[in-house]
């Protein structure tokens, strides 16, 4: 099959809801498939003449430099093709036989091409945005998810976003870990697990602050027995001194933390789905989340992780000095989360997508 992914920019920064696309990428070029990732410059409809000069700019200079391209972090397929457009205009995309809206953005635009662009599937990611987004633009999420796609959702938290929405899925497929990416090689019970690790995001709705608050309650209490890291983009500035902090960190940094994390924290207020918690998992660390919606996924209260009312920073602090209090558990959560979290194979996810693009 001709298989056509279109995301709603550009690949310079490691995002998970990109990561999540160009896995199933590789993995369909990998089993045979025609397939091509479409990334645009400009994924708005209307904007001020300002707005698109910018724009136009910044297609002329990720055409030239190539930094549209996700290969400063994540490895593609020499099979699978990236085109970098102006826009989402139908002109700009390439004929197939499926094409496979991954944003609210795109979808607008993928709901209007004519059918030589092939069936149209809507991977939906984007719970975390319509939880926080103004009445319009929930309006303009809610006429896409009942546009007559093949609506297919990851999470707990799509299905009821779509719910409220007034609309319907077609598909469930839980995302997936590279277990030869990101899994354990350091032993659940080793002395050498001594950290607490955690994602800094600049959105509010992600929680670093929380977290933060969390932490510092119990840093006031434990001092430098409290062995703390977070990681993500440029370093928050609220973020205090005896936090230590990983800018952009490679998969294989971002392993090694993992594997020597005996808690990691994921304090979003929202998820659509929550991939560092996942790979968190992989690596052997105790999982302590906000019931963020996603996480539900691939995470039970008391049985795989624990949970707390998203922006309830007590809760949050209150779990994380359990965990450090009490060993037993923090293992045995730590064990049946590894356990658990090895059922979400990029194989079965895959098997699930191809079955639903070839049988629709």
């Amino acid at each position: 099959m001709k298989i056509t992914f279109v995301l709603p920019g550009a690949a310079c920064n490691p995002v998970g809801g990109f990561k999540v696309v160009y896995e199933y990428a590789n993995g369909l070029a990998q089993r045979g498939h025609d397939v091509v990732v479409v990334q645009p410059a400009v994924v708005q409809k209307a904007g001020s003449a300002f707005w698109l000069l910018a724009k136009t700019a910044r297609y002329l200079q990720r055409s030239l430099d190539g930094s549209y391209h996700p290969r400063a972090w994540f490895r593609l397929d020499r099979a699978v093709k990236v085109k970098w457009v102006y826009s989402l205009s139908e002109r700009w995309i390439p004929e197939g036989d499926v094409i496979i809206a991954t944003a609210w953005q795109t979808a607008e635009w993928i709901r209007t091409y004519g059918r030589s662009k092939g069936r149209q599937f809507y991977l939906i990611h984007d719970y975390e945005y319509f939880q926080v987004a103004d009445s319009e633009t929930r309006r303009r999420m809610a006429l896409t998810y009942n546009a007559g796609m093949h609506n297919i959702v990851t999470s707990p938290a799509g299905i009821e976003m779509l719910s409220i929405c007034n609309a319907s899925y077609a598909s469930y497929i839980p995302n997936a870990i590279d277990f030869k990416v990101m899994g354990l090689k350091v032993g659940i019970e080793s002395e050498s697990r001594i950290s607490i690790g955690f994602p800094s995001r600049p959105e509010r709705f992600k929680g670093t602050q929380d977290a933060v608050a969390a932490l510092t309650t119990l840093h006031a209490r434990l001092g430098n027995a409290l062995d703390v890291w977070s990681f993500g983009g440029a370093k928050p500035v609220y973020l205090p001194e005896w936090i230590n902090y990983h800018r952009r960190p490679s998969d294989e940094v971002l392993c090694q933390l993992y594997n020597h994390a005996m808690i990691f924290v994921v304090p979003s207020l929202y998820e659509g789905w929550g991939l560092p918690g996942a790979e968190a998992m992989a690596c052997g660390a105790a999982l302590i989340s906000t019931d963020n919606g996603g996480v539900r996924a691939y995470a039970t209260d008391s049985q795989t992780a624990l949970l707390s009312p998203s922006g309830d920073i007590d809760a949050l602090a209150a779990n994380i000095n359990r965990l450090i209090q009490d060993r037993d558990l923090r293992l045995r959560l730590a064990q049946a989360g590894f356990e658990h979290i090895q059922e979400f194979t990029w194989k079965r996810a895959l098997d699930s997508l191809e079955a639903c693009l070839i049988e629709d």
